[in-house]
């Protein structure tokens, strides 16, 4: 038993490591009302590695986000929401066994709640003028369309086929 609590353990951090390093080292494309973070293919793991996986992206998350905060680009609502959207989806993830529907719990969680306080950081700096000027509710589903749409490129173009390539290492095990 002792061995296999090392090997979650030290699972959970490369993966926790892998999301903060590909979210903190890519911010432009990584933080922001149009983003797409490569750090999100690593969503659908927790259905190969329910307890590492889950654990490891929550973690990975929690520290990108707060060093978005760190850095001025986001703040305390990326580093609390952001992160229990992120733990959400992975609980959510660990249920499906689609494939083909892994991605869809990180593509909604994260376009329902990230889009929710997204432009609360973003308004003042952006460079589209009719976006400021849009109602809310519009700016609200416009976000929701444009989160969504860059977690299904890092899900479903990214993470698909990583999920596929470990799987087939696996060799169709599940992990802790």
């Amino acid at each position: 038993m002792k061995k296999l609590n090392l090997q979650v353990i030290a699972r959970s951090g490369l993966i926790a490591a892998l999301y903060f390093v590909l979210t903190s080292f890519l911010p432009a494309i990584s933080y922001g009302p149009i983003q797409v973070r490569i750090s999100e293919a690593l969503t659908l793991l927790p259905a190969l590695m329910p307890v590492s996986a889950t654990v490891g992206l929550f973690i990975g998350c929690f520290l990108a986000n707060l060093y978005g905060m760190m850095i001025n680009i986001t703040g305390i609502y990326d580093v609390i929401f952001g992160s229990l959207a992120t733990l959400v989806a992975a609980i959510i993830t660990t249920k499906i066994r689609k494939k083909i529907l892994l991605p869809l719990p990180t593509i909604i969680v994260n376009a329902v709640v990230v889009s929710s306080y997204i432009w609360y950081y973003f308004i003042d700096s952006l460079k589209i003028e009719w976006l400021k000027h849009l109602n809310p509710v519009l700016r609200y589903l416009f976000t929701m369309l444009s989160i969504g749409t860059g977690e299904a490129i890092a899900t479903y173009v990214l993470g698909l086929p990583l999920f596929v390539a470990i799987e087939k290492q696996l060799k169709g095990k599940r992990l802790m």
